[in-house]
């Protein structure tokens, strides 16, 4: 397949050892596809750490490499006729895979730009009080484009477009700053995980502990220390008259938390503001839209 790095690469190792705790029926995935546009040679280090964030959720059954690439010839002899599915004249799914992740690395870049203020310091050490170009701090972004479908019916379930930017400390004396290119990755992949897993299991409220803190169902991979999130009541399921397809839930925004801890497959927080009531066990959270914390500047300080 044209464009494919280094084949059907990547995917999760199979969560099928017996370990307590892993309930049953959970949906399969496999990280089908990852191009590299960029020309960076990073694709396979990318989708492992994707790898590595999904599986830490503890949401999937995934699709192990070997696997993977036997269903693979299954549908390429499937498509020759020299065999027979349980889908004849289907080409697109996979048995066994519920959804499938394609990505593709489309920019790589690095460039420096000068610290003025370090400039600035530099120029009055050296007993010149005006700045002098020496100094510079490089700015190292990656840029993906991610989609996860479903596996039989080739919907498209999640479309995203990620920018990780990364700074680097100032360098002066015309050196560059040292980028930390696995951190710069590896933020990048939890934020592809956090988008995907949640896409299928929505964050949610696991317990309420009695000083306030508040458990949620999701923790490493998923969840970012610090992180302003928003709280929403569950609310009645609106459905299409026509089709009975569900459209939306009504809502209602019950205030903003922050992450203060995420340890294993769970993360605690409190409320930052004042919450207009209660939420019950269950309640969804998202991540803070930048609309929402414009808005949290004016907002009332919990107390």
């Amino acid at each position: 397949m044209r464009g494919l790095i280094g084949g059907v690469f990547a995917s999760l190792l199979l969560l099928m050892a017996p370990t307590q705790g892993l309930a049953q029926g959970k949906p399969v995935i496999a990280i089908y596809q990852m191009d590299d546009l960029a020309h960076s040679g990073q694709a396979a280090v990318l989708s492992a750490m994707i790898e590595t964030a999904i599986a830490n959720t503890s949401k999937f059954r995934v699709i192990e490499r070997e696997h993977l690439g036997k269903l693979v010839g299954e549908q390429a002899r499937a498509k020759s006729g020299l065999v027979t599915t349980n889908t004849p004249g289907k080409i697109g799914g996979f048995e066994g895979a519920d959804f499938l992740i394609y990505g593709t690395i489309t920019t790589i870049q690095a460039l420096n730009r000068a610290d003025v203020g370090s400039n600035l310091v530099a120029g009055i050490m050296s007993g010149n009080n005006r700045a002098t170009p020496n100094c510079n701090n490089t700015y190292a972004t990656i840029g993906l484009d991610i989609k996860i479908t479903d596996a039989r019916s080739g919907e498209v379930k999640y479309v995203t477009r990620i920018n990780e930017t990364q700074r680097s400390a100032t360098a002066c004396g015309g050196g560059a700053g040292a980028i930390d290119t696995g951190s710069l990755m590896r933020a990048a992949a939890d934020k592809v995980a956090s988008g995907l897993v949640t896409t299928i299991y929505p964050i949610q409220i696991a317990a309420i502990q009695p000083d306030g803190v508040i458990v949620l169902n999701y923790g490493e991979g998923a969840v970012q220390e610090g992180a302003v999130m928003g709280i929403y009541s569950k609310g009645a399921v609106i459905r299409d008259p026509a089709t009975g397809e569900v459209l939306a839930n009504d809502e209602v925004q019950l205030g903003f938390l922050r992450i203060i801890g995420v340890t294993g497959r769970v993360s605690r927080a409190v409320p930052i503001t004042m919450l207009s009531a209660r939420p019950d066990i269950g309640a969804i959270v998202r991540p803070a839209t930048p609309a929402d914390l414009q808005a949290l500047a004016h907002a009332p300080k919990r107390k």
